[in-house]
């Protein structure tokens, strides 16, 4: 029979799962008529919690924005635009002519608040902007990351694998319909199967 502590450590562990966070970060290439070509993340500074999920989405003409076969690698903060010795590399997505996104996403889970940084690995993109950090703190933030590349020309490396994450299909609606492009968190769901599980635990705590 389970004990009234094992009962709520259970409720505690799914208590934490599902409050974790879906975070989207949009690769995205604009033109802006006064300063020409403009690469960003959206959002480029954004706070993670253990649990929580980097859902990376790669933007494209369809949006109204440059299409650019974009990446995601983890970085290193020490060497701009090069790859962390250890880290994840979405590989190159490229986006139809027509769609707002390209046809898959990338996940990456969040196992430490440790500070990271992230990059487009696609020629200057990254020297030019497309970069972001996560948990930013101390020597290791967005602005500390930026002032260490010496230059717009420099061009960026790529890891030798694709791997630390997951692709998967990207949202119809994404695709070929209106975009989110908010770059905001949003809670995962509580499913049917997890609402079973805090229902029979509370039935056990009151039986006994």
């Amino acid at each position: 029979m389970c004990s009234s502590t094992s009962i709520l450590a259970l409720l505690l562990g799914l208590s934490q799962f599902c409050s974790a966070a879906l975070l989207k970060i949009y690769a995205n290439a604009a033109y802006d008529n006064s300063f020409g070509e403009v690469f960003e993340m959206v959002p480029n500074e954004l706070t993670a919690a253990v649990g929580d999920v980097l859902e990376f989405h790669f933007t494209g003409p369809g949006l109204g924005v440059l299409g650019g076969n974009h990446s995601v690698a983890m970085g290193d903060f020490n060497s701009p635009c090069m790859p962390a010795r250890e880290g994840f590399f979405s590989g190159y997505m490229g986006v139809n002519a027509t769609s707002k996104e390209a046809d898959q996403v990338f996940q990456v889970d969040v196992t430490n608040t440790d500070p990271m940084v992230f990059y487009c690995t696609q020629g200057r993109h990254c020297a030019m902007g497309m970069y972001g950090v996560v948990n930013g703190a101390g020597g290791q933030t967005r602005k500390a990351y930026k002032d260490k590349i010496p230059t717009t020309n420099l061009f960026a490396m790529a890891p030798d694998f694709v791997g630390g994450g997951t692709l998967l299909p990207n949202n119809a609606t994404n695709i070929l319909g209106p975009s989110i492009f908010d770059g905001a968190a949003s809670p995962k769901s509580l499913s049917s199967t997890t609402a079973l599980v805090f229902g029979l635990a509370a039935a056990l705590m009151i039986a006994q």
